[in-house]
């Protein structure tokens, strides 16, 4: 059986059998015998068998076609292990299978009739073929070092973007026949294309691939070989498949270690009808995807630590930016106390207080609740915030003011969001204090003198969360404070804590606490807090908790 042995080039360590009349060799992707290299003309030589012999003819190449050195000018005999020179490739031309090499002429380095072009580390290999198909075959050695190149490389770099494309360049040193491969992932629901390389550079401008052979390979999540995709009937004779100009294929899935689940696939193919991948090809691409699969979710976990620790610097500032908005201390008029205690159940909440010193000795005190959590309640927090200051500094009437809050969020188009507030403005000269209620828990206020809590705010006094509705004006109470009586007001996160019963702590737990005897406004915000801890012990926060006190000394 003759054959082609390839000693030099683009093809080094292959062979090629020789089993049509007519062979032709060069860079053209239709040629029996593609040789990649730019040098080569696109068809630059052709073998014909006739009656048995083998003959080679230049096609009228640019750099012309040499055998043992000599110069080919017209059609010329080739005799067993006659070497054929095509720019940089050498090739050998035997007209049987040769032999392999006795031990001495290994120790040589090659068999007693080889010259000096022989590249004595070149160690021939060849597939039985069927047919007319023609078969490259890599060495076992270069594909054990491109796994092991693989796997180094692999270990190196998370950049998915610099490793996916060094693959295909392997698959390219080992796959002799490819003209084209790809690296497929699934995201989102849709096939994007991370690598697309073809074997000739001024080939990579068409990006197009078979969907059919590549969706099926995902959904089956299974290997697929096939000699000639444009007969093959798995495909439905798929017009991208003719449009690609795809013949021998092989797509293999990359599939998720934790799922099992392909996430995308490595595809090779061929443009020539003749060149067809085997079995053993499919086996060693099996391996590859295996590593390459491997290789893209550690890079991707990798990004998403990476992407996790700037999310987190990012909301310990956003954090700190909130805090901010918070009173950095408690107001300290004569003859009363204030406290005040804040926790978000994340990074960042949507819980909100203030504490707004007006003119004559008045203050304007604040509870806000955001609806959801996270970085857009907090957002919205830092809004109300500041709208609140503006709002009861330019409004002397209280409750105008809560309109005007209200206005405010409307006009900023926030339909989706709404917030529950408690507000009151205490004159401390006065020792009056009003109350304004946005759907917010009302405050309860301790009386010394019966040591019993009132309920200032009744239901029909309650209006709606701010941004639920306009135009509905919020109504008012006014009540005085004596001597020893202080206001407490706080936030659903208090009694809605749960513990590992999933058990709220209600308004009961809150009174529970209240009915401990002194009420100082520290010490009441203090024995609730710690009761709240208590409950919730050993459970994830389910809510942001603040509480604000404030009343006379007694």
């Amino acid at each position: 059986m003759a054959l082609l042995n390839f000693i030099k080039g683009a093809n080094q360590g292959t062979s090629v059998e020789l089993l049509d009349d007519k062979i032709i060799l060069g860079r053209n992707a239709d040629c029996t015998v593609v040789l990649n290299v730019p040098a080569v003309s696109r068809e630059h030589a052709v073998i014909r068998r006739i009656q048995g012999k083998f003959y080679i003819e230049d096609m009228k190449s640019r750099n012309g076609t040499f055998v043992n050195s000599k110069e080919v000018t017209a059609r010329t005999l080739l005799k067993d292990n006659d070497r054929i020179k095509i720019c940089d490739n050498l090739l050998a031309f035997y007209e049987k299978t040769p032999r392999p090499p006795l031990p001495d002429e290994m120790k040589r380095g090659g068999t007693a009739n080889e010259d000096d072009d022989r590249d004595s580390s070149t160690v021939e290999a060849m597939l039985p073929s069927s047919g007319s198909k023609q078969v490259l075959v890599t060495q076992t050695s270069d594909k054990l070092a491109m796994l092991l190149e693989l796997g180094t490389d692999m270990a190196q770099t998370f950049d998915i973007d610099q490793l996916l494309p060094k693959i295909v360049d392997n698959l390219f040193q080992v796959f002799r026949q490819a003209d084209r491969g790809f690296i497929i992932l699934m995201e989102d629901g849709k096939l994007i294309p991370k690598v697309i390389k073809a074997r000739r550079p001024d080939d990579e401008s068409d990006s197009r691939f078979s969907r059919k052979i590549v969706q099926r390979c995902i959904d089956t999540n299974q290997a697929l070989l096939s000699e000639d995709a444009t007969s093959d009937q798995r495909f439905d004779l798929s017009q991208s498949i003719a449009d690609c100009k795809i013949r021998s294929v092989m797509c293999v899935p990359l599939v998720s270690r934790s799922t099992g689940v392909a996430f995308g696939v490595v595809q090779v193919h061929t443009h020539n009808r003749l060149m067809k991948f085997t079995e053993d090809d499919l086996k060693l691409l099996l391996s590859v995807a295996a590593l390459a699969a491997v290789a893209v979710e550690n890079a991707r976990m990798h990004e998403s630590l990476i992407s996790r620790a700037g999310l987190e610097r990012d909301l310990k500032l956003a954090q700190q930016v909130q805090l901010s908005f918070l009173p950095k201390r408690f107001p300290q008029p004569p003859g009363y106390e204030f406290w005040a205690y804040y926790e978000s159940a994340s990074e960042v909440g949507g819980d909100y207080y203030d504490f707004i010193p007006l003119p004559g000795g008045r203050f304007g005190v604040m509870i806000g609740d955001v609806a959801g959590k996270g970085v857009p309640a907090a957002l919205l927090m830092a809004k109300i915030s500041s709208d609140a200051r503006f709002t009861v500094l330019t409004e002397s009437n209280l409750a105008q003011a809560i309109d005007k809050l209200n206005e405010l969020m409307q006009e900023a188009g926030m339909l989706d969001r709404f917030v529950t507030l408690g507000a009151g403005l205490l004159d401390v000269n006065t020792h009056e204090v009003v109350f304004v209620n946005a759907g917010h828990l009302p405050p309860l206020v301790y009386r010394k003198e019966t040591n019993d809590f009132e309920d200032p705010v009744t239901r029909d006094m309650s209006g709606f969360p701010l941004g639920v509705s306009e135009g509905i004006p919020y109504e008012s109470c006014k009540l005085s404070l004596g001597p020893g009586d202080a206001v407490l007001l706080f936030t659903d996160g208090i009694t809605e804590a749960k513990n590992r019963d999933d058990a709220d702590f209600h308004m009961r737990g809150v009174r529970a606490v209240l009915s401990q005897g002194d009420m100082a406004p520290k010490i009441m915000g203090e024995r609730l807090v710690a009761a709240v801890k208590q409950h919730a012990l050993g459970c994830k926060p389910h809510d942001d908790i603040t509480v604000v006190c404030f009343g006379r000394q007694g």
